[in-house]
C-alpha cells in the first residue's frame, strides 16, 4: 500500500509527486538546504490534520496538496483567496501525527508567555504521574537510563481544560526539588516528550482497535534538538516501535548518524535542479546523500565549531566576520542543544572519528556555565582532553536581560531603541514585560520572546536585533571577545 502526494506551488516547491510507502519501518527524506525537505514533510502532515493552512503555507496562488490512498482522495486547494478541502466519496482511513523541531508541531500549541507563567504556578495536586511508556523511554533515550526521570508528571485534563489548553503539558521534578514545566524544558526534552506522547496515543489506538489502516508519523529535522548519542537511541527505539506496531515513520534530516541507521531502500534524496524542479533519488546510499551536506565541494570543512544553540551560532558567525576569521577557510557551526550535550557530542565526534581528515574541532559554550565545567570534567574524566572556550557573554537572552532590565546599559538601550524598535519605544516594551511578569525571568527567555514578537510586528527578524547587540559586545566586552578570538585563531592555525 502507498500514499501518493502531489504538491503544486507550495513555498519552494513548484510541482512534485512523492509516494510514501506504508510498510512498517523508518524512512529518511534528505537533501541540501532549500531542496524542499521540510516543506514536503509539512505538506504530508495535512493528510490527517485539520490544519490552519494560512499559518502553515500562507496564501499562494494556484496552490494545492492532494493525496491518493487506493480509491480515496483528500487534499487542499487555494481558491478565491481561501483554502478549500478536497475529498472523495471514499473515506481516507489513516492515522498518525506530525512533529516539527522548529516552529510547527504539537509542542508549540500552548507556548504563549501567559500560559508558561500559569504553568509555573501549578501545584503537585494539579497533575498526575505520567504514563510508564513515556516516563521510561524519556529517560532511556535522553540519558540511557529508564529511571532517570523518576518523577515525571502530566497535567490533569480537568486542569488543562480549565486553563484553556489544547495540549497535555508534562512536568518533571528537578534535582533542586522544583517542578519544571514542558515549555521550560530544553529543546530536546520538549521535542522528545511531544513525540513520545503522540506515540503513546497511536500505540493505544493500534492496540485497542487492532485495525489494518495505515499508521504514519512525520518528523522534521529532529537532530536540531538532539545530540548524537540521544539521536541514535531514539532511532533504535523508533525502529522497534515501527516493527512491533506496524508504523511507517518518516524523517526529514541532515544527520549522517540517522542516515547510517536506515537501509538505502528507505532513503529518499531530494535535489533541486537548475530549472528549479526537484528530483527524488531512491534508493540512496548514506555516503551519496551526505556528500554535499557535510562537504560542499567534496573536501569537507577546515573547522567545525560546536555551540549550544542557534543564537550562539549567530553570535560566533558575526564575531568571526567582524574579526576576519572566516577568510579563506570553510567553517561549519553546529548548534547541539545544552552545554552538556555539546561536550558529549564533542567526545562522540572525536572518539568516533566522524570528522574528515584535516578538519579541526572547536567547542564554544555560553559563559554563564563556565564555573560549572571544571567539576563536570572531574566527574567525566573521559572529556578531560577537550579544549573549550566561551562566548563573550552569559547568553544572548541573559545579556539582554542584564543590560536592559537588571541594570540598564544606556548605550545599548539607545542603539536598540533608535535602530531596531522603531514602531513601539523599547521602554514601552520593557514596561509591558515587567508588568506581565511578576516572577523572575532568570534565563531571559521571556524577555527575548517579547522582543521577537515586536520584531515580527515590524516585519523584522532576530538578525536585526543580534547585529546591534554583537557590535555592542565587540566594543564593550573586548577582553572576553579577545579570549574567544585567540581560541578560534589557534584552532584555525592548527
Amino acid at each position: 500500500m502507498e500514499l501518493l502526494m502531489k504538491i503544486n506551488n507550495i513555498k519552494s516547491i513548484k510541482e512534485l509527486e512523492f509516494t510514501f510507502p506504508l510498510e512498517k519501518g523508518i524512512y529518511a527524506i534528505t537533501g541540501e538546504n532549500g531542496s524542499g525537505k521540510s516543506t514536503l514533510i509539512t505538506c504530508a502532515s495535512t493528510v490527517f490534520y485539520q490544519m490552519p493552512m494560512n499559518d502553515y503555507f500562507g496564501k499562494p496562488k494556484n496552490a494545492s496538496i492532494e493525496f491518493k490512498l487506493e480509491e480515496a482522495v483528500r487534499g487542499w486547494k487555494y481558491i478565491d483567496n481561501h483554502w478549500e478541502t478536497i475529498s472523495s466519496d471514499s473515506r481516507m482511513l489513516i492515522n498518525g501525527f506530525y512533529e516539527g523541531s522548529i516552529i510547527f508541531g504539537n509542542r508549540f500549541k500552548d507556548t504563549q508567555f501567559s500560559v508558561i507563567r500559569s504553568l509555573d504556578g501549578l501545584e503537585d495536586t494539579d497533575m498526575m504521574p505520567a504514563d510508564e511508556f513515556v516516563r521510561s523511554n524519556f529517560g532511556l533515550i535522553l540519558h540511557n537510563d529508564s529511571d532517570y526521570f523518576k518523577e515525571l508528571y502530566i497535567l490533569k485534563k480537568s486542569v488543562a481544560k480549565a486553563k484553556g489548553l489544547t495540549g497535555d503539558p508534562y512536568f518533571y521534578r528537578s534535582s533542586l526539588g522544583g517542578l519544571v514545566s514542558q515549555p521550560r524544558m530544553s529543546t530536546g526534552e520538549n521535542l522528545l516528550l511531544s513525540i513520545l506522547h503522540s506515540l503513546r496515543i497511536l500505540k493505544e489506538k493500534r492496540t485497542k482497535r487492532n485495525n489494518h489502516r495505515p499508521y504514519i508519523v512525520f518528523l522534521d529535522e529532529i537532530e536540531l534538538a538532539l545530540h548524537a548519542s540521544a539521536l541514535r537511541r531514539l532511532i533504535l527505539f523508533l525502529k522497534d516501535i515501527a516493527d512491533k506496531l506496524n508504523f511507517a515513520i518518516f524523517f526529514s534530516t541532515h544527520s549522517i548518524e540517522l542516515l547510517r541507521e536506515i537501509k538505502p531502500q528507505n532513503i529518499y534524496y531530494l535535489m533541486r535542479n537548475i530549472d528549479d524542479s526537484i528530483s527524488v533519488t531512491n534508493p540512496c546510499y548514506p555516503a551519496y546523500a551526505t556528500r554535499n551536506l557535510y562537504s560542499d565541494d567534496g573536501y569537507g570543512n577546515d573547522l567545525v565549531i560546536l555551540v549550544e544553540d542557534d543564537l550562539a551560532k549567530i553570535i560566533i558567525e558575526r564575531i568571526m566576520i567582524e574579526k576576519t576569521l572566516m577568510k579563506n577557510i570553510r567553517v561549519k557551526i553546529l548548534p547541539t542543544g545544552g552545554w552538556t550535550n555539546t561536550l558529549e557530542m564533542a567526545y562522540d565526534v572525536t572518539t568516533s572519528n566522524l570528522l574528515m581528515k584535516g578538519t579541526r574541532l572547536a567547542i564554544v559554550l555560553d559563559r554563564d556555565i563556565k564555573t560549572n565545567v571544571p567539576d563536570f570534567l572531574k566527574k567525566h574524566k573521559e572529556y578531560s582532553g577537550l579544549k573549550i572556550d566561551y562566548l563573550p557573554v552569559k547568553s544572548l537572552e541573559k545579556y539582554l536581560r542584564d543590560k536592559l532590565v537588571v541594570k540598564v546599559d544606556n548605550t545599548l538601550f539607545s542603539l536598540l531603541d533608535s535602530y531596531v524598535f522603531q514602531k513601539n519605544p523599547l521602554n514601552e516594551i520593557l514596561r509591558t514585560y515587567k508588568r506581565d511578569n511578576k516572577k523572575d525571568d532568570f534565563d531571559g527567555k521571556i524577555l527575548y520572546g517579547y522582543m521577537l514578537n515586536e520584531l515580527r510586528s515590524m516585519r523584522k527578524d532576530r538578525e536585526d536585533l543580534i547585529e546591534i547587540v554583537v557590535k555592542h559586545i565587540l566594543e564593550y566586552e573586548k577582553n572576553n571577545v579577545g579570549e574567544l578570538v585567540g581560541y578560534l585563531t589557534s584552532k584555525i592555525v592548527g
